[in-house]
């Protein structure tokens, strides 16, 4: 395999991923709930529901607050990779990806282009959906690509 083949199956991978993630952190910042002219990001949703105290003493409002730990988790998951550990780096991104591609495709079908004062704004969750599949496509790639390693012949010569 030539240098830039190898190079390519690493490089590509994990641009992708880091792209997705970037995608989903900007996703994060963009409208998400529409409230008569007033348009709210994911954060603004969370601290609306955490102010009002919906769900107060419940096991949910630990995954609501953990919410705000998505962008650090992305910074890790960067970090990561950047320090060599490209498996540990592409899992981490991968669950970002998951938890965030749920949530905001839940969001995207359910915003279902309403017009009304209140409601689901498209924007956000589907921005954040976009970056979560790119994402998983690119971890997925790494550790797939990661398990290659070194290869044996038949008479045991590395």
């Amino acid at each position: 395999m030539s240098d830039w083949n190898a190079r390519a199956r690493t490089a590509l991978p994990a641009a992708l991923t880091g792209a997705g993630l970037v995608v989903v952190a900007v996703g994060m910042f963009l409208p998400w709930l529409r409230s008569g002219a007033v348009l709210r990001d994911s954060f603004q949703v969370v601290g609306v529901i955490t102010t009002l105290g919906f769900l107060r003493g419940q096991a949910l409002e630990l995954v609501l607050r953990a919410w705000f730990a998505i962008i650090p988790a992305i910074t890790l998951s960067v970090v990561l990779y950047a320090l060599g550990f490209r498996r540990s780096g592409a899992t981490l991104g991968a669950a970002i990806a998951i938890i965030t591609g749920t949530v905001s495709g839940g969001a995207t079908v359910e915003s279902g282009g309403d017009d009304g004062p209140l409601g689901i704004a498209a924007t956000g969750p589907a921005t954040t959906l976009t970056g979560s599949v790119l994402a998983v496509l690119g971890a997925v790639l790494i550790v797939v690509n990661g398990r290659g390693g070194t290869r044996r012949n038949a008479g045991g010569e590395p």
